[in-house]
């Protein structure tokens, strides 16, 4: 095992002293199986037990019985294709423009004297507020939704790219224009460096933000297909158990993006230079 896989090792992943690995494997499994376990027998007791009915709150096996279904007939892939289409074009443009935003805001005063009073108004308006904006600008369909996901994700990447960059240390930025690095390397080997934890925390706060909207922002845009269209359309028929397998893959997509992407961003850069503590 890589010294970079090893030190993001969860902790109670690791075999204790003395202990087989074999069994320190099977006990991280099963720590990390135990809430899931410990919520699916209460929301099983609640469904059996519970005031509402089977209809309103499905078991556990209902829910898996129409993923499956919907898995096995090809509606949920589609509805899961289109829906990750919009995040992805929505929140690349977030990133570029939010992280863009936040290191001109952090390097230069004219442009955080400029652009922070904006980016500070805007960062608290809830991104749905600008989507009946956004629908007599652009219509109905997939641009608006994408559009709405950038502009909404992209405030948290501006300011923790900011705050990011307003962080890296002076003695760093001095000893390097002392050495006489021009601006693109005192950028490329001091600032991104030093700036990249706070990027990438913004960039997770991003994408949940952009999550959010996505769901809403898929309804009401009108669009012909989304894991957000499924879920509201059930909701017309009482189908909760459709609506439950929707809200588990967007769950599911969720941690797949932070597994395979940030986490290896993370271990790849801060977490291999000894900047972060995997």
């Amino acid at each position: 095992m890589s010294r970079g896989a090893a030190a993001i090792t969860p902790q109670s992943a690791r075999p204790a002293v003395g202990e087989h690995p074999e069994a320190g494997r099977l006990r991280g499994i099963g720590e990390f199986l135990l809430p899931f376990a410990v919520a699916a027998v209460a929301w099983e007791l609640f469904a059996a037990l519970g005031p509402l009915p089977p209809k309103l709150f499905p078991s556990l096996g209902t829910v898996a019985r129409t993923f499956g279904d919907l898995l096995a007939s090809g509606v949920l892939l589609a509805h899961a294709q289109a829906t990750i289409l919009r995040l992805v074009l929505g929140f690349a443009l977030a990133a570029v423009l939010g992280v863009a935003v936040g290191i001109a805001m952090g390097r230069y005063r004219w442009a955080e004297e400029t652009l922070l009073p904006l980016v500070s108004i805007g960062s608290p308006i809830p991104g749905l507020a600008y989507a009946p904006l956004f629908i007599l600008w652009f219509g109905l369909g997939n641009l608006p939704a994408v559009l709405l996901i950038a502009v909404a994700a992209a405030f948290p990447a501006a300011v923790n790219t900011w705050t990011g960059v307003k962080a890296v240390k002076e003695i760093w930025i001095r000893a390097a224009e002392a050495m006489g690095a021009p601006e693109h390397q005192l950028f490329r080997t001091v600032i991104l460096p030093g700036a990249l934890p706070y990027i990438l925390s913004g960039l997770r706060l991003a994408l949940a933000r952009a999550w959010r909207v996505l769901v809403a922002a898929e309804m009401l845009t009108s669009v012909p297909r989304g894991l957000g269209w499924l879920i509201f359309g059930a909701r017309e028929f009482l189908n909760t158990d459709v609506m439950l397998a929707g809200i588990a893959v967007i769950g599911l997509i969720g941690v797949l993006l932070e597994r395979l992407v940030f986490e290896r961003l993370e271990r790849w850069t801060v977490v291999r230079w000894g900047m972060l503590k995997g």
